[in-house]
Protein backbone atom coordinates (compact mmCIF):
# COMPACT_ATOMS: atom_id res chain seq x y z
CA UNK A 1 0.00 0.00 0.00
CA UNK A 2 1.10 3.56 -0.51
CA UNK A 3 -0.09 6.85 0.89
CA UNK A 4 -0.41 9.52 -1.79
CA UNK A 5 0.26 13.17 -0.86
CA UNK A 6 -1.15 15.07 -3.82
CA UNK A 7 -0.33 18.59 -4.90
CA UNK A 8 -4.08 19.23 -4.68
CA UNK A 9 -3.68 19.05 -0.90
CA UNK A 10 -5.34 15.64 -0.46
CA UNK A 11 -4.16 12.55 1.39
CA UNK A 12 -5.31 9.25 -0.10
CA UNK A 13 -4.31 5.61 0.19
CA UNK A 14 -3.50 3.74 -3.03
CA UNK A 15 -3.43 -0.05 -3.37
CA UNK A 16 -4.85 -0.65 0.13
CA UNK A 17 -4.89 -4.43 -0.44
CA UNK A 18 -1.17 -4.66 -1.29
CA UNK A 19 0.55 -5.59 1.98
CA UNK A 20 3.94 -6.34 0.43
CA UNK A 21 5.13 -2.74 0.46
CA UNK A 22 4.52 0.53 2.29
CA UNK A 23 5.67 3.90 0.97
CA UNK A 24 4.52 7.50 0.62
CA UNK A 25 4.11 8.82 -2.94
CA UNK A 26 4.67 12.59 -3.08
CA UNK A 27 3.71 15.03 -5.82
CA UNK A 28 6.05 18.01 -6.44
CA UNK A 29 4.57 20.83 -4.34
CA UNK A 30 5.50 23.80 -2.14
CA UNK A 31 7.51 22.76 0.91
CA UNK A 32 5.06 24.37 3.33
CA UNK A 33 2.11 22.45 1.88
CA UNK A 34 4.06 19.19 1.94
CA UNK A 35 4.96 19.63 5.61
CA UNK A 36 1.28 20.25 6.45
CA UNK A 37 0.31 17.01 4.70
CA UNK A 38 3.08 15.08 6.46
CA UNK A 39 1.87 16.39 9.82
CA UNK A 40 -1.58 14.90 9.08
CA UNK A 41 -0.23 11.36 8.79
CA UNK A 42 2.94 11.20 10.90
CA UNK A 43 6.34 12.81 11.20
CA UNK A 44 9.53 13.07 9.21
CA UNK A 45 12.55 10.86 9.83
CA UNK A 46 15.24 12.54 7.79
CA UNK A 47 14.77 13.49 4.15
CA UNK A 48 13.73 10.09 2.83
CA UNK A 49 11.46 8.51 5.43
CA UNK A 50 8.36 9.11 7.55
CA UNK A 51 7.06 7.51 10.71
CA UNK A 52 3.41 6.53 10.34
CA UNK A 53 0.89 5.48 12.96
CA UNK A 54 -0.87 2.18 12.13
CA UNK A 55 -4.06 3.81 13.42
CA UNK A 56 -3.78 6.47 10.69
CA UNK A 57 -3.25 3.81 8.04
CA UNK A 58 -6.30 1.91 9.23
CA UNK A 59 -8.39 5.10 9.24
CA UNK A 60 -7.61 6.15 5.68
CA UNK A 61 -7.66 2.64 4.22
CA UNK A 62 -11.45 2.43 3.92
CA UNK A 63 -11.18 -1.28 4.83
CA UNK A 64 -10.65 -1.21 8.59
CA UNK A 65 -12.87 -3.79 10.28
CA UNK A 66 -12.92 -6.17 7.31
CA UNK A 67 -11.48 -9.50 8.55
CA UNK A 68 -9.34 -10.29 5.49
CA UNK A 69 -7.92 -6.77 5.37
CA UNK A 70 -7.23 -6.73 9.11
CA UNK A 71 -5.35 -10.05 8.87
CA UNK A 72 -3.23 -8.81 5.97
CA UNK A 73 -2.52 -5.51 7.68
CA UNK A 74 -1.53 -7.20 10.95
CA UNK A 75 0.85 -9.48 9.04
CA UNK A 76 2.44 -6.45 7.32
CA UNK A 77 2.99 -4.64 10.61
CA UNK A 78 4.38 -7.82 12.18
CA UNK A 79 6.86 -8.23 9.31
CA UNK A 80 7.91 -4.56 9.62
CA UNK A 81 8.44 -5.02 13.37
CA UNK A 82 10.66 -8.07 12.83
CA UNK A 83 12.68 -6.09 10.27
CA UNK A 84 13.26 -3.29 12.81
CA UNK A 85 11.05 -0.75 11.01
CA UNK A 86 8.65 -0.19 13.94
CA UNK A 87 9.77 2.10 16.78
CA UNK A 88 9.00 1.90 20.51
CA UNK A 89 5.81 3.93 20.02
CA UNK A 90 4.52 1.46 17.44
CA UNK A 91 5.01 3.79 14.45
CA UNK A 92 6.20 2.18 11.23
CA UNK A 93 8.84 3.62 8.90
CA UNK A 94 7.89 4.33 5.27
CA UNK A 95 10.00 5.56 2.36
CA UNK A 96 9.20 8.87 0.63
CA UNK A 97 8.85 8.28 -3.13
CA UNK A 98 8.77 11.29 -5.51
CA UNK A 99 5.99 11.05 -8.10
CA UNK A 100 7.61 11.27 -11.53
CA UNK A 101 4.34 11.03 -13.49
CA UNK A 102 3.09 14.62 -13.51
CA UNK A 103 1.69 15.16 -17.01
CA UNK A 104 -1.43 17.35 -16.69
CA UNK A 105 -3.42 19.67 -18.95
CA UNK A 106 -2.83 23.41 -18.93
CA UNK A 107 -5.19 25.77 -17.10
CA UNK A 108 -6.60 26.96 -20.43
CA UNK A 109 -7.24 23.37 -21.54
CA UNK A 110 -8.92 22.64 -18.23
CA UNK A 111 -11.23 25.65 -18.53
CA UNK A 112 -12.10 24.81 -22.14
CA UNK A 113 -13.07 21.28 -21.13
CA UNK A 114 -15.19 22.45 -18.18
CA UNK A 115 -17.02 24.99 -20.36
CA UNK A 116 -18.34 21.97 -22.29
CA UNK A 117 -20.07 20.61 -19.17
CA UNK A 118 -23.70 21.77 -18.78
CA UNK A 119 -24.65 22.24 -15.12
CA UNK A 120 -27.49 23.52 -13.01
CA UNK A 121 -27.14 26.87 -11.22
CA UNK A 122 -27.71 27.21 -7.48
CA UNK A 123 -27.67 30.04 -4.96
CA UNK A 124 -25.89 28.81 -1.82
CA UNK A 125 -26.94 30.74 1.30
CA UNK A 126 -26.06 30.73 4.98
CA UNK A 127 -26.63 32.82 8.11
CA UNK A 128 -29.56 34.82 9.49
CA UNK A 129 -30.50 38.49 9.92
CA UNK A 130 -27.76 40.91 8.94
CA UNK A 131 -25.20 38.09 8.88
CA UNK A 132 -26.58 36.38 5.78
CA UNK A 133 -24.31 35.44 2.91
CA UNK A 134 -24.73 33.97 -0.54
CA UNK A 135 -22.89 32.77 -3.62
CA UNK A 136 -23.68 31.28 -7.04
CA UNK A 137 -22.33 27.82 -7.89
CA UNK A 138 -22.67 25.39 -10.76
CA UNK A 139 -20.91 22.60 -8.86
CA UNK A 140 -23.80 21.36 -6.70
CA UNK A 141 -24.03 17.58 -6.97
CA UNK A 142 -25.78 14.67 -5.33
CA UNK A 143 -23.52 12.37 -3.32
CA UNK A 144 -25.66 9.84 -1.49
CA UNK A 145 -29.30 8.98 -0.91
CA UNK A 146 -28.65 7.06 2.32
CA UNK A 147 -27.67 9.15 4.17
CA UNK A 148 -28.92 12.05 2.00
CA UNK A 149 -25.82 14.08 1.05
CA UNK A 150 -25.08 16.84 -1.45
CA UNK A 151 -21.90 18.77 -2.07
CA UNK A 152 -20.35 21.73 -3.86
CA UNK A 153 -17.05 23.61 -4.03
CA UNK A 154 -16.10 27.09 -2.87
CA UNK A 155 -12.85 28.91 -3.65
CA UNK A 156 -10.79 29.20 -0.46
CA UNK A 157 -10.47 32.97 -1.05
CA UNK A 158 -14.22 33.48 -1.58
CA UNK A 159 -16.12 35.74 0.83
CA UNK A 160 -18.47 32.81 1.56
CA UNK A 161 -15.77 30.37 2.68
CA UNK A 162 -15.49 31.63 6.26
CA UNK A 163 -19.25 32.12 6.92
CA UNK A 164 -19.99 28.60 5.70
CA UNK A 165 -17.46 27.08 8.08
CA UNK A 166 -18.52 29.31 10.98
CA UNK A 167 -22.24 28.54 10.57
CA UNK A 168 -21.80 24.87 9.76
CA UNK A 169 -24.93 24.87 7.59
CA UNK A 170 -26.27 26.09 4.27
CA UNK A 171 -29.20 26.11 1.87
CA UNK A 172 -28.74 25.11 -1.78
CA UNK A 173 -31.43 26.97 -3.74
CA UNK A 174 -31.61 25.52 -7.26
CA UNK A 175 -32.50 28.34 -9.68
CA UNK A 176 -35.07 28.28 -12.47
CA UNK A 177 -34.86 30.19 -15.74
CA UNK A 178 -36.92 33.00 -14.13
CA UNK A 179 -34.26 33.79 -11.54
CA UNK A 180 -31.95 35.92 -13.68
CA UNK A 181 -32.30 38.91 -11.32
CA UNK A 182 -31.51 36.72 -8.31
CA UNK A 183 -28.31 35.51 -9.94
CA UNK A 184 -27.42 39.05 -11.01
CA UNK A 185 -27.78 40.33 -7.43
CA UNK A 186 -25.57 37.58 -6.08
CA UNK A 187 -22.90 38.31 -8.69
CA UNK A 188 -22.90 42.12 -8.43
CA UNK A 189 -23.98 43.17 -4.92
CA UNK A 190 -21.65 43.17 -1.94
CA UNK A 191 -21.73 40.19 0.36
CA UNK A 192 -24.54 40.36 2.94
CA UNK A 193 -28.20 41.50 2.95
CA UNK A 194 -27.82 43.46 -0.32
CA UNK A 195 -27.62 40.17 -2.22
CA UNK A 196 -31.13 39.27 -1.07
CA UNK A 197 -32.99 42.39 -2.22
CA UNK A 198 -34.24 40.56 -5.32
CA UNK A 199 -36.26 37.37 -5.20
CA UNK A 200 -38.75 35.82 -2.81
CA UNK A 201 -36.46 35.15 0.14
CA UNK A 202 -37.68 33.85 3.50
CA UNK A 203 -35.65 33.08 6.60
CA UNK A 204 -34.84 29.42 7.21
CA UNK A 205 -33.02 27.57 9.97
CA UNK A 206 -30.02 26.89 7.73
CA UNK A 207 -29.98 30.18 5.80
CA UNK A 208 -32.20 32.20 3.45
CA UNK A 209 -34.63 30.08 1.42
CA UNK A 210 -35.78 31.11 -2.06
CA UNK A 211 -39.52 30.46 -1.85
CA UNK A 212 -40.00 29.70 -5.56
CA UNK A 213 -36.73 27.86 -6.21
CA UNK A 214 -36.81 24.65 -8.23
CA UNK A 215 -35.67 23.07 -4.99
CA UNK A 216 -34.36 24.41 -1.70
CA UNK A 217 -32.13 21.94 0.11
CA UNK A 218 -31.32 22.76 3.75
CA UNK A 219 -28.18 21.07 5.06
CA UNK A 220 -25.80 20.66 7.97
CA UNK A 221 -22.14 20.58 6.91
CA UNK A 222 -20.72 17.16 7.75
CA UNK A 223 -17.42 17.15 5.83
CA UNK A 224 -15.01 19.60 4.21
CA UNK A 225 -11.62 19.26 2.56
CA UNK A 226 -9.37 21.64 0.66
CA UNK A 227 -8.53 20.36 -2.83
CA UNK A 228 -6.32 22.64 -4.89
CA UNK A 229 -7.81 26.15 -4.96
CA UNK A 230 -11.22 25.07 -3.62
CA UNK A 231 -12.80 23.62 -0.51
CA UNK A 232 -15.25 20.78 -0.87
CA UNK A 233 -18.38 21.25 1.26
CA UNK A 234 -20.58 18.22 1.97
CA UNK A 235 -23.98 18.68 3.58
CA UNK A 236 -26.47 16.25 5.12
CA UNK A 237 -29.96 17.19 3.97
CA UNK A 238 -32.33 18.05 6.84
CA UNK A 239 -35.19 19.55 4.83
CA UNK A 240 -36.09 20.09 1.19
CA UNK A 241 -38.86 21.52 -0.97
CA UNK A 242 -39.57 21.20 -4.70
CA UNK A 243 -41.48 23.38 -7.20
CA UNK A 244 -42.24 22.73 -10.86
CA UNK A 245 -40.34 25.08 -13.19
CA UNK A 246 -37.71 25.08 -15.94
CA UNK A 247 -34.09 25.00 -14.75
CA UNK A 248 -31.37 27.54 -15.40
CA UNK A 249 -28.36 25.85 -17.01
CA UNK A 250 -24.76 27.07 -17.15
CA UNK A 251 -22.94 26.15 -20.36
CA UNK A 252 -20.01 27.63 -22.31
CA UNK A 253 -19.65 30.61 -19.95
CA UNK A 254 -23.33 31.57 -20.22
CA UNK A 255 -26.76 30.68 -18.83
CA UNK A 256 -29.40 28.92 -20.92
CA UNK A 257 -32.92 27.48 -20.82
CA UNK A 258 -33.54 23.82 -21.47
CA UNK A 259 -35.54 22.93 -24.57
CA UNK A 260 -37.13 19.52 -25.08
CA UNK A 261 -35.88 17.51 -28.06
Amino acid sequence: MRIYLTNAGAVTLLEPLDFKRLDVLVDPQPAEQLERLIARIGQREGNEHLRLSPAVLRFISGHAGEPDWENGFAAMISYASQAGWVDAQGNVRAHLTPNENQAVVSEDEFKAAMRSLPAGVSAITTGIGEAVGGMIVSSLTSISAEPPLVGFFVNVTCSMAAPLLENGRFVANILSDTHGTVMSAFLTEKQGPDRFKRGQWVEGQHGPVLADALSSIECDIVNTEVLGTHRMIVGKIRKSSVHAANPMVHFNSGTHRLEAV
